[in-house]
């Protein structure tokens, strides 16, 4: 079974499980199917691992782990074990499984401190023994290209993943950069060794997290069709912002179905003001964008008279969207 869907994996603000399960409506509504629970701002799956979530909390996920099941989307989660305590991560496991989880990524990005292909992997084939009834992915320390060279450290440890870096383990990879703006095999000229299949998407085009001034937003043309069908596993990033992320839902479910609903229709449908509509280019990071006086005077009128929830979650991005052009 091939897995699409998105992740909430982001830096930033914390959404509520009301919100997560209107996000599995829409995810059921365009045929997407895996949820990664995974926010770097959830400090029981990092920095306190060996701490469990408030009884009232793990109540609430149980819940939303089993309304997401009889909407057909698995919930995964993401945990990240910053210490080698292999009892820290059995607890948390056991403790998902309990409530309904059997998917679980094992995360080793954005790690700063010291870090080694051979203990991360000693921890995540410990867990895949200690587990056998879950099912388990990986994501390394460099995970994309443009962390290769980012130090002598990274290289190393990228040079002992090609080398030695189990081939019946799948991880997850980003791209030619953290945020890439296309998505193909030409990706993967790096792992000459690797399947494709082992190879699992975690596509941050959308995520504002590392760039806070530009919001990304395209009809997932970015992706290469022939390359989406040979994943097993690829899931989108989110924001936090709920509607922003309501609609990159619907657009990628929409692109993944083939369902050829206009992207004007979407936008529109998700409240788009009609003026941004047809300025749509602005959001396409691809574009080269040198804006007119006619069209930055456009953009100051549409922020000050266009009244909807999802303008509240904009501002920022339109009130630095006649400046985008000149970086």
């Amino acid at each position: 079974m091939k897995y699409r869907g998105i992740v909430e994996g982001y830096y930033g603000k914390l959404v509520s499980f009301e919100d997560r399960k209107n996000h599995i409506d829409l995810m059921s509504e365009n045929q997407l199917n895996f949820y990664l629970y995974a926010p770097k701002e959830d400090p029981f799956l990092r920095s306190d691992l060996n701490l469990d979530h408030p009884k009232g909390w793990l109540e609430d996920f149980s819940e939303f782990v089993y309304y997401a099941r009889d909407k057909e989307v698995t919930i995964g989660v993401g945990l990240a074990p910053i210490s080698n305590n292999k009892e820290h991560i059995y607890n948390k496991i056991e403790l998902f499984y309990k409530f309904g989880v059997s998917d679980f990524s094992i995360l080793f990005d954005d790690i700063e401190n010291d870090f080694s292909l051979e203990e991360q992997l000693d921890i995540y084939q410990s867990c895949v023994l200690t587990f056998p009834d879950c099912s388990f992915n990986f994501c390394p320390t460099v995970y994309s290209d443009e962390l290769i060279n980012k130090d002598e450290r990274h290289l190393a440890y990228f040079s002992d993943f090609t080398a030695n870096f189990p081939k019946d383990i799948n991880f997850f990879w980003t791209g030619k950069n953290v945020i890439s703006t296309s998505q193909s095999q030409a990706n993967e000229k790096v792992f000459s060794n690797f399947s494709e299949e082992q190879i699992c998407i975690w596509d941050n085009f959308f995520t504002i997290d590392s760039n806070p001034e530009k919001l990304n937003l395209t009809d997932c043309h970015y992706i290469d069709k022939s390359y989406l069908a040979s994943k097993h596993l690829y899931l989108i990033n989110l924001t936090g912002l709920v509607r922003t992320d309501s609609l990159i839902i619907e657009i990628f479910g929409n692109f993944v179905s083939n369902s050829n609903i206009s992207f004007e229709k979407i936008l529109s449908k998700h409240g788009v003001n009609e003026g941004l509509i047809n300025m749509k280019d602005l959001f396409n990071p691809t574009v080269d964008i040198n804006l007119s006086e006619k069209e930055m005077n456009k953009i100051h009128n549409i922020t000050f008279s266009w009244f909807h929830p999802l303008k509240n979650e904009w501002y920022p991005y339109l009130h630095n969207l006649k400046n985008w052009g000149k970086k």
